[in-house]
């Protein structure tokens, strides 16, 4: 099938925020703590979820976990003990986290300990977002571009979130550089089961991570990208203490948005 290249329009670039929407399908034959925390260099409350894991076959209901004890710690000492607004949802007082300084996430749920640390990296920008418009026989497939110019001599990971009308699409995107470090890359984020239509409202997320942040959601990504039968696996996570899963992430994080035309 021939594949022809019809427009590439490069847009307006625009700060947005939307509700974040996490749809972990993990294995799992009996319930386990998932932990997903996340600090960035955005001020504002840092969240931490507390749920129990639910089989595949399960209608994907995650159950939350109540009155947890969740702290963060910075590298020079300081500790933020969290509140929970809502069942399940821990959130710090307002705070940036800060470029090459390491966090501690600390929760005590049901008299068990999780500890993990995270690094924030340095940020790299977004330079433009694009739109290419692809004809496939009769149909037009809408993508959305990311340029960004990936730093020299260094490794770094990147992942991707796309939103559609405020909601988080499914598909996992993440990036690294082995192949264009130094480089102006170009980011397809292709969404299969989402067509973009005209007025579609998108915002893209940038997020810098750590290798093993990186590895993390890359797991995700070849298994739902996996056309094999292969039974999936739950993906490593960083926690030292316990054995939860999920992951605590200290990344940067950029927002772009556009409107489809």
């Amino acid at each position: 099938m021939r594949y022809r290249l019809a427009l590439l329009i490069i847009l307006a670039i625009s700060w947005a925020s939307c509700k974040k929407v996490i749809d972990l399908k993990l294995s799992s034959t009996a319930p386990q703590l998932v932990i997903e925390g996340n600090i960035t260099d955005e001020l504002g409350p840092q969240p931490v979820f507390l749920t129990l894991s639910a089989p595949l076959d399960s209608p994907n209901k995650y159950q939350p976990v109540r009155g947890a004890t969740v702290k963060m710690i910075n590298q020079d000492g300081h500790e933020i003990t969290l509140i929970e607004r809502a069942p399940g949802a821990y959130y710090s007082t307002s705070f940036a986290g800060a470029y090459n300084r390491t966090y501690q996430l600390r929760v005590n749920a049901n008299g068990k300990n999780y500890v993990a640390a995270s690094t924030m990296p340095k940020k790299v920008l977004i330079d433009s977002i694009a739109l290419s418009v692809q004809t496939i026989g009769t149909n037009a497939q809408k993508t959305v571009i990311v340029f960004y110019r990936d730093p020299p001599n260094e490794a770094n990971y990147y992942r991707f979130i796309l939103y559609v009308n405020g909601v988080q699409v499914k598909r996992v995107f993440t990036r690294d550089d082995q192949f264009n470090d130094g480089h102006l890359v170009q980011a397809y984020l292709y969404e299969d089961d989402i067509k973009l239509q005209s007025g579609d409202h998108v915002d893209i997320e940038m997020q810098c991570i750590e290798q093993n942040i990186y590895n993390y959601w890359n797991t995700f990504e070849l298994q739902s990208n996996s056309f094999t039968s292969t039974t999936p696996t739950n993906p490593q996570g960083n926690f030292v203490e316990g054995s939860a899963l999920g992951y605590f992430s200290v990344h940067t994080t950029e927002h772009r948005n556009i409107v489809i035309p």
